[in-house]
């Protein structure tokens, strides 16, 4: 009975593999599992708020910019990927889905309740699906990846941006709006141990990351008994601050020009939201790095 069971629900996973790329289960689906009492349990244990700072539209469609990635992007899924932090009252109007590697697809069960949560692949066909619609969605896409995840330290915050383009490029294409938005106290809910580049161990880290999609940080949280070791994130409070949204006009074709200016405008945009928030909801020792 058991292989049984295995050789459908492989099969099932087979012929639902590209529902990842079309916009994940249904609203209904979603709605029920955002609103889980667990998220509040969830979100309540760091804790979790998020903090919009200028009204959107929902005739139109926009693209959330998250910063910075951190271990395990903590803020944005509490804030965004669940309704634990009350995404559902404050983003009234809108449909969230948050992007994630496509490996997170791969593996059984894990996928089910990342899709029903409104989790979605983050190529370019998934976020291309969604913004394509007439309006009303956002797209939350943490720009830096499993790369930045590797340059944290106890006094900056290093964000991988400098060459990161494309999001820039499908939000010109579809004429989404661009949100900057910043999770004040994601980069330190766990100790990462500093590898400097040039070491075996970073050489190691990069290789595995490109042939992969994610880096092998080496990091450690809190135990269940204990504060100083384990794998449980420390109960450090993160602000999830959406900033202002940049207008982009639809470019169906835009040049290499127009895809500068607006990543640009954006980086300026993020920055000057680190920079106002940061004395309010982080910490004013802790320097922001575009790398």
């Amino acid at each position: 009975m058991s292989s049984d069971l295995a050789l459908a629900y492989f099969t099932w996973m087979i012929v639902d593999r590209k529902t990842a790329e079309h916009g994940g289960r249904s609203d209904r689906i979603k709605t029920w599992v955002r609103g889980w009492s667990l998220w509040k349990h969830y979100v309540n244990y760091f804790p979790i708020r998020l903090i919009k700072t200028v009204d959107l539209d929902p005739s139109c469609n926009y693209m959330f910019g998250s910063h910075p990635h951190g271990i395990l992007s903590s803020g944005a899924f509490g804030s965004l990927a669940t309704d634990g932090a009350n995404a559902d009252e404050i983003l009234s109007g809108f449909k969230v889905n948050v992007h994630t590697l496509a490996l997170n697809f791969w593996f059984p069960i894990n996928r089910e309740w990342i899709l029903a949560l409104g989790g979605v692949n983050a190529s370019k066909e998934s976020i291309s699906h969604l913004l394509s619609k007439p309006g009303g969605q956002i797209s939350v896409i943490v720009v830096g990846g499993a790369a930045e995840s590797m340059y944290t330290s106890p006094n900056q915050i290093s964000l991988v941006l400098t060459k990161r383009k494309g999001f820039i490029k499908i939000a010109l294409k579809h004429g989404a709006q661009l949100v900057p938005t910043f999770s004040f106290g994601e980069a330190h809910v766990y100790t990462v141990l500093d590898t400097p580049e040039g070491s075996w161990i970073r050489t190691l880290q990069e290789k595995f990351r490109h042939v992969v999609g994610f880096a092998p940080v080496l990091f450690f949280g809190r135990g269940v008994f204990n504060y100083n070791l384990g794998i449980i994130p420390h109960r450090r409070p993160i602000t999830v601050v959406t900033g202002a949204p940049i207008n982009i006009k639809k470019t169906t074709n835009p040049t290499v020009e127009e895809i500068e200016r607006v990543h640009a405008e954006y980086t300026a945009a993020l920055v000057e939201l680190y920079n106002k928030y940061n004395p309010v909801y982080g910490d004013q020792k802790i320097k922001l790095n575009i790398i």
